[in-house]
């Protein structure tokens, strides 16, 4: 199910709780699991750098 499909889910089952919480925990899943670097608060300059340097080496 693509995030779009599972928000309209979410949205036709608020009602069902439990269905209503499946959908969610599996979207919540989905967003954990792309998640790949800390917060640039965490980070130190250098590695912000060469993440963005990195990303655009690949376009």
């Amino acid at each position: 199910m693509s995030n779009r499909e599972l928000r309209q889910y979410l949205s036709e089952n608020r009602n069902d709780e439990k269905k209503f919480r499946q959908a969610l925990e599996l979207l919540m899943s989905k967003k954990m699991e792309s998640f790949k670097y800390p917060p640039p608060s965490e980070m130190e300059k250098e590695e912000i750098e060469a993440i963005f340097q990195d990303k655009l080496n690949q376009k």
